[in-house]
């Protein structure tokens, strides 16, 4: 009954860790969003997220371009990195292969970066009208 027992524990193991990054780091990532003035209007890849400051919850599988838009202030963009996680080398507890298939495909395997984005707006430049002579 024993060796059934450490048997039933084992395969559940397998499967608890054969996609390392999927169970523990999920394949979406909190990224807080912060701008100074706030109520700045939030756009991740041209998709609309409201106002800062706020925390957004996006895919980790690719890059993503952030920017802050507020009237009278300068447009701020920047851009989320991918990076590969730590938790993607978990999978080698379980022979690589399985975890890190399903790692790849569904995107765990990726941090972003920076995990929080907070900018200072810079007032718009106002032109003056050109002097008649």
């Amino acid at each position: 009954m024993r060796k059934l027992y450490l048997f039933i524990l084992a395969i559940a193991g397998v499967f608890t860790l054969s996609a390392c990054s999927t169970m523990i780091n999920t394949t979406t990532q909190e990224i807080e969003l912060k701008s100074n003035p706030p109520n700045a209007k939030i756009t991740v890849d041209g998709k609309k997220f409201g106002t800062s400051p706020q925390v957004v919850n996006i895919d980790r599988s690719s890059d993503h371009v952030v920017k802050f838009e507020l009237d009278g202030y300068e447009p701020y963009e920047t851009q989320l990195t991918r990076k590969m996680s730590w938790w993607f080398w978990g999978n080698a507890l379980n022979g690589f292969i399985p975890g890190m298939t399903i790692d790849y495909f569904t995107g765990s395997m990726y941090n972003l970066l920076p995990e929080q984005v907070a900018t200072e707006l810079t007032p718009a430049k106002v032109e003056l009208p050109a002097k008649k002579r």
